[in-house]
């Protein structure tokens, strides 16, 4: 099988009404490199699409392949006003609220192995926090996007040395990239193919959705690329299980790996994963997932620091919100402080901007009927109104779902957003 270039499509031609993730302007994770100062950046302007006011709301034209799935520019702190475009929640906005969640809880104990497939949940594998299970939503269901299931498991087959082939360049250009810059690691990248193709029953879902890709729908045949849809997202979430499997391998290393496991963000991913799991399928945890953050790297000179401060003390204050139970009164002005912090590191990150959002859905939607089928635009911009900061927020995870992510995992991670929302209710 001759290679593919990385900027091509590794696959046959997706069905109709597919589309390959856009290459529209956003910062990359710190994982993926800063580049130069002298780097350009040509925004790409989201505010048409996903401004309250909604000028021009039709959806932008998107490519066709072959894709590109490169990193986006590298962050420059000049030119963060211009990367703003493509980001729902501008620099200059605020939540009006402290910049700071309140007092921190205690580093709760981390987790023992968690299986890859279904609920990621059983008897051998607990999840990695006790957590209450109010309105929770079993990720099972929140795969079959728009309500349509992937297809049943089959039974074990035989995978072909080419099918392999293409699993391993599928997952080296599209997915691996995708998830590091989701869970801002390089883990994926650097180490998680090897516990891909081990997992027989991972790579038999690899290879069933590489077969879809190739189907060619039928006339008026809507079915067909939702169920592609949905068996990608089965396998995006497949393979960000494998963090936690390499995480919780006390032994089958000699020291030396597991340290470069660690050095390569497994331990961050799990976490992380783990806490991106809890939001979308309404649990709550029982104390903080993850440790407050040194205060002296906030102001450090090294500009590295402090971009890797305000990562790890956004995904904190992720974790701190699903401390805060919403039916306590007590805990609703930490819950606003905490989402105000969380807005003040959003940094022009696509998946920041995208677990914020799905974040204020979570928060806000249930206390409106309306949300989220008849919720209509506000008649104000004013992000201190309920109502506006809500549809924003679904307005901007329903157009990453149908083709404004950058990459396949952001679309398909947007999707299970959206049938969280319904499932929840």
């Amino acid at each position: 099988m001759q290679a593919t270039s990385a900027t091509s499509s590794p696959y046959p031609p997706p069905p109709q009404g597919y589309m390959p993730a856009g290459n529209h302007v956003y910062a990359p994770t710190l994982s993926a490199g800063v580049s130069s100062p002298g780097s350009s950046v040509e925004p790409y302007d989201y505010s048409a699409a996903i401004d309250p006011a909604l000028e021009g709301a039709g959806q932008s034209q998107m490519q066709v392949p072959p894709n590109s799935y490169e990193g986006a520019p590298g962050f420059r702190p000049d030119l963060k006003g211009s990367l703003d475009g493509a980001s729902p929640y501008s620099s200059g906005a605020s939540d009006g609220h402290n910049h700071r969640g309140g007092a921190p809880l205690p580093q709760s104990p981390y987790l023992t192995a968690i299986p890859v497939h279904g609920d990621g949940h059983s008897k051998e594998n607990p999840p990695a926090y006790t957590s209450s299970t109010a309105k929770r939503t079993k990720i099972d269901d929140l795969l079959a996007l728009g309500g349509v299931h992937p297809p049943a498991p089959t039974m074990p087959t035989s995978i072909s040395p080419i099918v392999y082939d293409e699993i391993k360049h599928i997952y080296t250009t599209i997915y691996a990239p995708g998830i590091d810059r989701f869970l801002e690691t390089r883990w994926f990248s650097s180490r998680g193919l090897s516990y891909a193709l081990n997992d027989q029953r991972l790579c038999e879902q690899f290879a069933a959705l590489i077969s879809r890709f190739g189907i060619a729908p039928r006339p008026g045949d809507y079915t067909a690329p939702a169920v592609t849809q949905s068996l990608e997202a089965s396998v995006v979430w497949s393979l960000m299980g494998l963090c936690r499997r390499a995480a919780a391998d006390p032994a089958g290393t000699n020291g030396q790996v597991s340290y470069q496991e660690g050095n390569d963000g497994v331990h961050d991913a799990a976490k992380r994963l783990e806490i991106f799991e809890c939001l979308v399928s309404g649990q709550y945890l029982d104390a903080e997932p993850l440790p407050p953050e040194d205060e002296a790297a906030r102001n450090s000179p090294v500009f590295d620091e402090q971009l890797r401060f305000r990562e790890r003390e956004f995904w904190r204050l992720m974790g701190r919100f699903l401390t805060l139970r919403d039916d306590e009164a007590s805990s609703a002005k930490d819950t606003d402080d905490t989402l105000g912090a969380s807005r003040s590191l959003l940094d022009s990150r696509e998946n920041r901007d995208v677990i914020y959002s799905i974040a204020i859905a979570r928060h806000l939607g249930q206390r409106m009927a309306e949300f989220p089928d008849n919720l209509q635009q506000p008649s104000t911009n004013d992000e201190q109104d309920a109502k506006a900061k809500l549809y924003v927020a679904k307005k901007f995870i329903e157009d990453e779902a149908v083709g404004k992510g950058t990459t396949q995992v952001i679309q398909r991670l947007c999707g299970m957003a959206m049938r969280s929302w319904t499932m929840g209710r």
